[in-house]
């Protein structure tokens, strides 16, 4: 009499396990692009809604835009004036009637002058504190995190439109020049004494 043989579980072939693999594997990138996707900082000045009907501000639009976007090429991070002409443009931009065909990439162009604005403006605010002695935006990084944040947002929109502006180069944030502190320069002096001097010589 012939034995029927066995098939233990460790020879069957997992026909489903591999399709099945594969679909958790697009969720897992599917996870993954959501979330770089919601980490960007939200736009407080977004374009609004594209209307039903025109008339349009396309033209308009594009040409200050692109001017704007021309005009930070490999500059560094503008702030003072030019910080407060870019954040008046910006929201000039955000409040213009956008057909729909060009609206994808105008949403996009918006945001990047809107992270780029943010990140002259935290860059400004980290940076004032460098005219004091022994100013923290010089040893510690963290000063600066904020401004790090909203350039690191910016490029993620740059790379999605830097195709539209051949030639241009992001701008990029620097340090101002670093004040001397009393343990650099041997002839620092306060610019106020907490205390008088002490008198010498005799005291009656």
């Amino acid at each position: 009499m012939t034995r029927k043989k066995t098939i233990v579980p460790s020879e069957l072939i997992p026909v489903r396990s591999i399709p099945r693999r594969a679909f958790l594997i697009v969720l897992i990138i599917m996870g993954i692009c959501t979330l770089h996707v919601t980490a960007l900082p939200t736009v407080m000045f977004p374009l609004k809604p594209s209307p039903a009907t025109g008339p349009y501000q396309d033209a308009e639009f594009l040409d200050i835009a692109n001017e704007t976007i021309y005009g930070l090429s490999d500059q560094t991070v503008p702030n003072g004036t030019l910080l407060r002409e870019l954040q008046t443009t910006q929201q000039q931009l955000a409040k213009m009637s956008i057909s729909p065909e060009l609206y994808p990439r105008a949403r996009k162009i918006n945001a990047y002058l809107y992270y780029t604005s943010k990140a002259g403006d935290e860059f400004s605010d980290a940076m004032s504190l460098a005219s004091k002695p022994y100013s923290p935006a010089y040893n510690d990084d963290s000063v600066i995190s904020e401004a790090k944040q909203y350039q690191t947002a910016s490029t993620v929109i740059w790379n999605q439109i830097a195709y539209l502006y051949p030639g241009v180069t992001p701008y990029r944030l620097e340090t101002a020049t670093k004040p001397f502190s009393p343990n650099e320069d041997p002839n620092f002096k306060w610019p106020y004494e907490s205390f008088p001097p002490y008198p010498t010589g005799d005291l009656w």
